[in-house]
Order: C-alpha cells, then structure tokens, then sequence
C-alpha cells in the first residue's frame, strides 16, 4: 500500500513525504495555496476522501485537492486565529470540527461551506499560557453524536448531541491543563484516559470524575500526547517531556489498556517533548510520533521497535498519514 505522510510544521506549513518519512517536501504555491512560511497547526484525512487533508493554520483552514495538487482557503470565521485542531467525524466527512486559540469550537455540517460557533461556555482567560486553546478534540468511539474536547487550561468538554450544548468536566483532576484522551470501551466497560500537566488521570465514569493515576516509568509530571494502536491490540502510546518544549522527551507504551506502563524504546536523544503521535486504521503496524522540535520517529511494527528520520522538519505540531490516492 502507498501511503502520504502529512506534518504540520510552525513556520514552513505542511510537509508531504511519499516514501514514509525518509524525504519531505512541501507544495508548491506558485499560486494561491498556503503561504509557504505559514504556521500550521493542524491536520485531517478521512478515509472515504483518499488524498484530500484538512489543515489548520494561522491564516484560515485549507484543503488540499489530491487532483490539481494544491492548496485551496476554505472561507471561515476562524481567520486570524491559531487554527490548532480539526477532526472530520469518521462517519462523516462532511462535518468538521475545529478548535482555536482563543480557545473556541467552530464546526461545519456541509464540508466546510458553512461554520458556526458552539456555545460551550470556556474560559476566556487562564494562568501561564494566557489565553485558553484547544488541544485535542475527538469524535465519541460508540455514541456517534458526542463530541470531547481538551482546553488547556479549562479542563475538559463533552458535548452529546453534536456541539449544540456542552458540559465541562473537572472532578478530581489535579489541574485544569489537560492535552489528550484516550477512550475505549474494550474491556467491558468504558475507561477514559487523560493526559495533563501534572500526570495521567483515569475515568470509569464516562469523564464525570477522576483519579490520578501513578506511572513510576515517567522520570517528568508532564503528559503530553496520547494513541493507541489503532487495532484491538490494547496497545497505547503516551509521551512524556521534561518541560512543555524542553529538552527531552519520552515515549510510553501500554500494552494492557494503561494498566502498566514501559519505555517504548525511541532512539536517543530525543531533543524535546513528544507532541503528536499519528496512527491509521488502514495499517495498525505503521504509526509516527515527532516532537515539538522536529524530530521524527518511525515505527513499522506497531510500534515495537523505531527509527528515526534522517530529516528535522524545524518546530512541529502535528503528524499524521494516510493511503495514497488511486493514480
């Protein structure tokens, strides 16, 4: 199977690469297109459109058309904010979520042609980072009208019928700086997993409350990304960094749904945090994680064993794959 490899880069707007990471290269703009400076934030392919991605920039949302290899600005109300998460609902493609700083959710029912604001009600302003941002947003794994976010710093939203009404969810967490979650109903019963500034935090409750979670394999308290296998393995992935950029990083592995923890095993040194881990149902063996200071790491095991790319991308947030398109 070919497969296109996307990364979301600050400051040299997305890069593409054909032979899984070994080389990258951006599209051309010669005219129109995203600016090729531009800071991009974000990323979303969806199976039933081979080719085509989402991005979010600090410019507005963009398409990428697989056919005309460009480029085309998606009109939104989102222009001139950070655009940093966009998710298509997996049954869907057409309805679009999307999360900015200043921290608010816009979302799309007809492919982009038109956006509205959700009213979930989140803070407006917030220690350390200032102003509150989104940063994760997913569609629910069962329930296909629910819809969870992650603000950091306003803890997390869950909306249940499609982002009309939400509710904010903050019992027992440690604090209200939240990055990710992790859910899945496979072991009987639903567990909600959540990484934060100040550690993991599980739920057996659907996100109503919370408890922390001790994991002696973290040498740092900050938990940033979080994915599993995209399979049934009960495989998942968790970074760890020594500060929100630093200096270092970690990458944790689960091989039984978060209850157990050990080093996945990245090749060292890892220069900063690990900031996205990118997965795909259409090969569960091939999965991607960059951190924040663009690295890149490979595995083709499902995450077994990994290497790293010859190739620093300058500072990332984002990394993702998907199969090619039909030529």
């Amino acid at each position: 199977m070919q497969t296109v490899a996307y990364a979301a880069s600050v400051g040299h707007s997305v890069w593409f690469s054909y032979d899984t990471g070994e080389t990258w290269n951006r599209a051309h703009t010669n005219t129109g297109g995203i600016y090729n400076e531009s800071r991009c934030w974000c990323l979303s392919t969806h199976a039933d459109r081979p080719g085509e991605v989402l991005s979010g920039t600090d410019i507005g949302v963009y398409r990428w058309d697989p056919a005309a290899a460009r480029w085309n600005y998606v009109a939104s109300p989102m222009d001139g904010m950070h655009i940093l998460q966009i998710v298509q609902h997996p049954h869907d493609a057409d309805l679009i979520v999307a999360g900015t700083r200043p921290a608010a959710i816009y979302i799309s029912e007809d492919g982009g042609a038109t956006w509205y604001k959700a009213p979930v009600g989140n803070a407006s302003e917030c220690e350390f980072i200032n102003t509150p941002r989104v940063t994760s947003i997913q569609f629910d794994p069962v329930d296909r009208d629910t819809i969870w976010a992650t603000i950091e710093i306003d803890a997390i939203w869950r909306s249940r019928d499609r982002g009309r009404t939400w509710q904010r969810l903050a019992d027992g967490l440690r604090t209200d700086d939240v990055h990710n979650l992790v859910i899945f109903d496979d072991l009987g019963k639903r567990r909600i997993l959540c990484s934060t500034e100040l550690g993991l935090h599980r739920s057996d409750d659907d996100g109503e409350t919370w408890t922390f979670v001790d994991v002696p394999q973290a040498p740092w308290p900050y938990f940033r990304c979080m994915a599993r296998r995209a399979d049934s393995s009960g495989v998942i992935f968790l970074s760890v960094g020594d500060r929100p950029s630093g200096e270092s990083g970690l990458l944790l592995r689960s091989r039984d749904w978060g209850e157990t923890w050990e080093d996945a095993g990245l090749p060292t040194p890892v220069n900063s945090t690990i900031w996205w881990i990118g997965t795909n149902a259409a090969n569960p063996k091939l999965i991607f994680c960059c951190t924040i200071m663009g690295q890149i790491f490979r595995s083709t095991d499902g995450g077994e064993t990994w290497i790293r790319m010859k190739r620093e991308l300058g500072e990332l947030r984002m990394i993702t794959w998907a199969p090619a398109p039909a030529v």
